[in-house]
């Protein structure tokens, strides 16, 4: 299980119950990471990826979640 990246995996389905928890990582993420002056630049670009990575996911979330919506009329 530990082994499977949710975020890279073509088999991974993430659904509305799992906006939250990628919207906590984006902002702990920011906040302790990219927040840090004294980051170097590998461990950066590391944080930037797992960022960059949980903001795409949220943002496929919610563009699913629009899609499941009933037109408005």
């Amino acid at each position: 299980m530990g082994l499977c990246d949710s975020a890279r995996c073509p088999q991974a389905t993430h659904h509305p119950q799992h906006r939250q928890i990628w919207v906590d990582h984006a902002d702990n993420t920011q906040a302790v990471f990219l927040g840090n002056p004294r980051l170097s630049k590998p461990e950066r670009a590391r944080a930037q990826a797992a960022f960059d990575r949980a903001t795409r996911i949220v943002a496929d979330i919610d563009v699913a979640g629009h899609l499941d919506e009933e037109p408005r009329s």
